[in-house]
């Protein structure tokens, strides 16, 4: 038994968790996390929320609310959706604990007592409009390195690069979009210049490591380290414990990475051993894993070495398995884009382990991959329940149906080969989850799927059954060995599913998932239910919400060349661009309509309109002769999808206008505002965005139908 220490990156507390997170840093830990306790490793297994990031800070600002209540809001929200996946932390922290405070300041008068601190001026962007120094993150601009045009000012989220905000072309404060001035300040620098080379010996040790890791960590060191501001102007954040030092902070890259040691710690006050936690940061022999999105990997495997390096005699990190990205329909997941599923919509959809199986299948350890539903449901269907599911069932039916009582028998040489090849491919998917290869250790599980029904097939007890039913009784009994074999190695992956399939299949002297268990020599089994372990998935059934609807921005309109009543609109969907046609000429000024956000059908079939193509459909409700514009929340950015109420939706693809008639729109005065609804199968519904509903630019009567 050893110990094992895995940690997963902390979430900013400022949105919903989407199924691009789970696939990036949270299902891979959970699965290794249980694969190693089955194993009868002691592990400890942390993350929380972080909530001092100035995302927050911004959303605050934008909803008129304070930062306080919206960390509050998503860190409850994350322990839901974390709990809906089965993604069981031993302790999920937050970074607004005061005992997390006094782990980070501790740490932070630490290293400035020992020079690893540093405190000098700096030049910071400076919003006159908004009247303050502006933390990194509320200023905006386009990589220097790369060209995404919506990089921030403490990283580039396209290419990875840690950045500095004057380093962005046209900088913008995200608040008010003034162009920042440059001005001078007085903050703390952590000293990674005087790592340089204990980092780039440490990293010799770690050949092991993902190539992509492994590989922008050695460029990022090789470019040379500078010193990094690790304070800002806030009152948002963990106090510096200096005086006079009132309105700084210590700033969120910097104290959310301490937030491993304290939650560690608290944790370890939680079951009453407080000095648990230094068994594993300061124990001989234990490994400690680091499971991140790859836009993390500088702060892991860089910063965080760094700031345990001045703390001295502590582990450092094992390994840092940083996943690329999960992407949707080719495009990486983004709620405030409208691009992808939270885990709530998705979980709408799919059963929380047909996700987890598919994510697992898919899971983006070496390039980014790809999700879609109609992938899912034809791998779930055909890998899950066709070849596992339906092995399952017709084993224990048959058991069941000639009342056999399966028992091992005279050693028969196919059986024996048979438990041999369930060994084999245990033990090679235990070597390669001990290696945090997830994804490839799932296929060792698919093989043996694919094993276990050709031994079944050729073993033949309906045959069997007639001519000698000891014979039977051992091939079904291997059967049930194979079986299990396979719930065991399918449990880290589905937890719940695997713990269902124990429970039909009825080993003798089953505890938990443990390694014991599984290897216990003399099994016995019950089978009693012939209960279907799972039930296919028919997307196609789902007649939902089959509306997709989007925030759009109108950039340009003119006149459509062949009508007089018709307006030809170029609109902006964030990262794509369209062109629509609507009837809108005698109701809107040209003028009028440019900058205005409207609703967009964006899965509207395309067509030609008097010779002009339309990608789309733009909504606005009808009063008689009067036609105005469904008005998006001001928030709102290009590109977001619209809800109806919670309905997600069911991504099926392109809707004619001839099926867009089958939903009853209509403007309904619903807490004295005329706002958007929708029927679906006699449910009314308000369209939406993140629960503000969406209104008319112009009134109307209530009951006006929306077209």
């Amino acid at each position: 038994m050893i110990k094992i220490l895995v940690n997963a990156a902390l979430p900013y507390a400022n949105g919903s968790l989407h199924l691009g997170h789970i696939a990036g840093a949270y299902l891979s830990p959970d699965i290794f996390v249980r694969f190693n306790r089955m194993m009868g490793n002691e592990v400890m297994f942390i993350s929380g929320s972080d909530e001092y990031g100035t995302p927050i800070t911004i959303s605050a600002e934008k909803q008129q609310t304070t930062p306080e209540e919206i960390a509050d809001k998503f860190h409850r929200e994350f322990l839901e959706t974390f709990s809906s996946m089965d993604i069981k932390f031993d302790f999920f922290t937050r970074t607004s604990y005061k005992d997390h405070w006094k782990t980070a300041q501790e740490i932070f008068l630490d290293l400035l007592g020992k020079g690893v601190l540093a405190e000098k001026p700096m030049i910071s962007p400076y919003c006159a409009k908004c009247g303050r120094f502006m933390p990194d993150r509320y200023i905006e601009g386009t990589c220097p390195y790369c060209g995404f045009k919506k990089a921030r000012g403490d990283q580039c989220d396209e290419c990875g690069r840690t950045l500095d905000p004057q380093e962005l072309i046209d900088p913008r404060c995200v608040l008010c979009d003034e162009i920042p001035e440059f001005r001078e300040t007085s903050h703390f620098f952590l000293r990674l210049d005087l790592f340089q080379e204990k980092l780039m010996e440490w990293l010799g040790s770690k050949d092991f490591w993902r190539t992509n890791v492994l590989a922008f960590t050695r460029n990022f060191i090789s470019a040379g380290l500078k010193e990094r501001p690790i304070t800002r102007d806030l009152d948002w954040g963990v106090p510096i414990p200096l005086e006079g030092y009132d309105h700084k902070r210590i700033y969120v890259w910097f104290e959310a990475l301490i937030g491993y040691i304290s939650g560690s710690k608290m944790y370890s006050e939680k079951i009453g051993k407080p000095d648990y936690w230094k068994e594993f940061y300061y124990g001989k022999g234990v490994k400690t894993y680091y499971f991140i999105g790859k836009d993390n990997i500088p702060f892991h495997t860089v910063i965080w070495p760094a700031i345990l390096m001045g703390i001295g005699d502590i582990n450092l990190p094992y390994d840092v398995p940083a996943n690329e990205y999960l992407r949707f329909k080719g495009e990486q997941f983004s709620k405030s884009r409208g691009i992808g599923l939270t885990v709530h919509e998705a979980l709408k959809i799919v059963p929380k382990d047909y996700l987890r199986f598919y994510m697992a299948m898919n899971l983006p350890e070496t390039g980014d991959s790809d999700f879609t539903l109609s992938d899912l449901q034809e791998k779930v269907n055909s890998e899950l329940i066709d070849k596992f599911g339906n092995l399952i069932h017709r084993v224990v039916s048959f058991i069941t149906k000639n009342k056999m009582e399966p028992l091992p028998g005279v050693p028969d040489p196919i059986d024996l080969k048979a438990v041999e090849e369930a060994e084999r491919r245990f033990e090679n998917y235990s070597s390669l989850i001990s290696k945090v290869q997830i994804k490839k250790a799932f296929y060792e599980w698919l093989e043996l799927v694919k094993f276990s029904n050709v031994y079944f097939n050729d073993a033949a007890p309906w045959k069997l059954v007639k001519t000698d039913r000891e014979k039977c009784a051992a091939k079904l009994h291997t059967a049930l060995v194979l079986i299990e074999y396979l719930d065991y190695m399918l449990y880290p992956y589905c937890p719940s599913s695997a713990e269902k399939i124990v429970h039909i299949i009825g080993p003798e002297g089953f505890s938990s998932f443990t390694y014991l268990d599984l290897k216990r020599t003399k099994k016995s089994y019950y089978p009693v239910s012939t209960e279907v372990p799972f039930e296919k998935i028919d997307l196609q059934s789902n007649n939902g919400n089959r509306l997709d609807l989007r925030v759009a921005l109108i950039e340009e309109a003119i006149m459509h060349p062949n009508s007089d009543h018709l307006v030809i609109l170029k609109i902006s969907l964030g990262t794509e661009k369209r062109q629509i046609v609507a009837g809108l000429r005698k109701h809107y000024e040209l003028s009028e309509l440019l900058g205005k956000k409207i609703v967009l059908v964006a899965n509207l079939k395309k067509a030609k309109i008097r010779g002009e193509v339309s990608e789309g459909m733009l909504l606005a409700a009808a009063d008689g002769e009067k036609v105005v514009l469904l008005k998006p929340d001001d928030n709102s950015l290009p590109g977001e999808r619209l809800s109806l109420d919670d309905l997600p939706f069911n991504m099926s693809g392109q809707i004619t206008i001839e099926e867009l008639r089958d939903f009853n729109l209509k403007i309904e005065n619903l807490n004295d505002e005329n706002v958007a609804t929708a029927t679906i199968s006699g449910k009314q519904m308000i369209i939406n965005r993140n629960g503000i509903a969406v209104t008319a630019y112009g009134e109307v009567a209530p009951g006006s139908t929306v077209r």
